[in-house]
């Protein structure tokens, strides 16, 4: 028998239309929805509904109290302002199945998208097993919640699991105990709030991200437009915004706007040069561009420095409901955003083609990969030519502005998959690549992307992401010192141990900085 779960909201201002319109929509309906809150006055508005009112301080008792109610297998407990992605509860009774149904599973963990009030994402949970069936979390940016704004503390406690709320007590479940790290949210078996298990209740992981939450006990989150279906996209979008991130770009950005000035695509577009700071005449450039693209606006992002947050940026002020994303240093070709355009109306999000023969000739052995043809754990859209519904930006959180220098554009591809969100990829869609040119330059931004892959593993890692072996790691590293003399015998031998050697260590530093081994 198929188990079935039912939900408890706690709300405690009175808001809780997202998580119940997430609710309402699931494609696998929970069999009960509760909404405690302590704002009186206001009813449902659906009859599937119901309201229990009660004071803050009775707020973990009443919550344990409508979740013992349920005639459900499995509670699980949201805030007012998460939204449950479509297939959560479909996610979570399955893995109840899988695990042998409702007298095997106790406790059913999920991962989560936490998203920050201004609408970006702050951290990113991924539920994966411990030492001894101990669930931890994968995520990076972890928050903790307190007090009653913790939804989870009511029906945690009588599952065994500490709770950081008044009166809570912890217990061990599945052969360990949930500590600090262990935030990702879960559903619970419900005889377990009433009867303690003679062993210790069984955990469940599920990869997957399926909760959009909402900071607790701060100002709610930005809401989502709500994701969109399979096969509901429109053939072709209203209007497609085309952003282009500049720091200190007068140089190159005018090839790249007269290329966009020159595209194919006969849809209605904007191009928004989004400048980043810059200290050398971009704004005097890109304004001098409206005499080929009329429409062009700029866009100030000097806030503070970063791809992401400039790109972010560009979504808020985008009016399209397609945003493409291109570089300042790079060129598109004739028809690229005609091919962008035609792969969007099967996906979510889009990659393009990337070539470096026009701009950089002299590197075709550094041609990047493309995305079919990518070995990490999920393929990834590059940041310098990708594209994507404005809808899903809006509902993933947009691009991770805490990452700096590389790594932002496989995060926000595989929160995106993670999320049920479908990747394509546009090889029509080509963009002119440019690479670096000298060897500080090329040896930074190398060193940027063993940080990040040392970030994206510590976040990942439960979803799938895996490691290389160390005894592979030892050979690079080996072959490294056997191949120093190429520093001095061709500039080719060199820029090439340059770009390996700068890798590698950024790995190791990565690896201190986020707490995991990732050689």
């Amino acid at each position: 028998m198929t188990p079935t779960l039912g939900v408890v909201v706690l709300s405690p201002d009175g808001e809780w239309d997202r998580a119940v319109r997430g609710l309402l929509a699931q494609t696998v309906p929970p069999v009960s929805i509760t909404v405690v809150t302590w704002v009186a006055g206001r009813p449902p508005a659906d009859a599937r509904v119901r309201v229990a009112h009660c004071l803050p301080a009775a707020a973990a008792a009443v919550c344990r109290r409508e979740a013992l109610r349920t005639p459900a297998d499995f509670v699980a407990c949201l805030g007012g302002h998460d939204e449950p992605l479509p297939g959560w509860v479909e996610a979570v009774v399955t893995a109840c199945s899988a695990a042998g149904g409702p007298g095997r599973a106790g406790v059913v963990r999920y991962g989560a998208v936490r998203i920050r009030p201004d609408g970006v994402v702050g951290g990113v949970l991924i539920p994966g097993p411990g030492p001894n069936g101990r669930v931890g979390s994968g995520g990076t940016g972890r928050a903790g919640r307190a007090g009653p704004a913790a939804p989870w503390d009511a029906l945690l406690s009588g599952a065994g699991l500490p709770g950081d709320g008044p009166g809570v007590a912890g217990g061990p479940v599945a052969g360990g105990s949930a500590g600090a790290g262990d935030d990702a949210p879960c559903a619970v078996r419900r005889d377990l709030l009433t009867t303690p298990a003679a062993q210790p209740a069984g955990c469940v992981a599920v990869p997957r991200l399926l909760v959009r939450q909402a900071p607790h006990g701060g100002a709610p989150a930005a809401p989502s437009a709500g994701p969109t279906a399979p096969g509901r996209r429109p053939v072709r979008p209203a209007l497609v915004s085309v952003v282009v991130p500049v720091r200190d770009g007068a140089a190159t950005l005018p090839a790249q706007l007269r290329a966009l000035a020159e595209q194919t695509y006969t849809g209605a577009v904007e191009v928004l040069v989004v400048d980043n700071g810059s200290a050398d005449g971009t704004r005097d450039v890109a304004g001098r561009a409206r005499a080929w693209l009329p429409g062009l606006r700029i866009v100030d992002a000097g806030g503070r420095p970063g791809e992401a947050y400039a790109r972010n940026t560009g979504v808020a002020a985008a009016r399209g409901d397609f945003v493409a994303f291109c570089d300042a240093d790079d060129v598109a070709a004739p028809g690229w955003l005609a091919g962008l355009v035609a792969a969007a109306g099967g996906a979510d999000l889009v990659g393009g083609a990337l070539d470096v023969g026009l701009l950089s000739p002299a590197y075709a052995d550094e041609q990047p990969v493309p995305l079919t043809e990518q070995g990490d754990f999920l393929p990834f859209a590059r940041g310098a030519n990708c594209a994507a519904w404005r809808d899903v930006l809006v509902t993933v959180g947009g691009w991770d502005e805490s990452y700096r220098g590389g790594g932002e554009d496989m995060d926000l591809s595989w929160r995106a998959q993670l999320c049920g969100y479908r990747l394509a990829y546009a090889p029509d869609a080509l963009m002119h690549y440019r690479l670096r040119e000298g060897l500080a330059a090329l040896a930074r931004q190398k060193w940027n992307y063993g940080l990040s892959g040392a970030r994206l593993y510590a976040r990942y890692r439960h979803a799938g992401f895996a490691r290389r072996r160390p005894s592979v790691a030892a050979a690079n590293w080996l072959l490294l010192l056997v191949r120093l003399p190429d520093l001095v015998r061709s500039r080719r031998l060199r820029r090439r141990w340059v770009r390996y050697a700068a890798r590698l260590a950024g790995f190791l530093a990565g690896s201190v900085r986020h707490g995991v081994l990732y050689p």
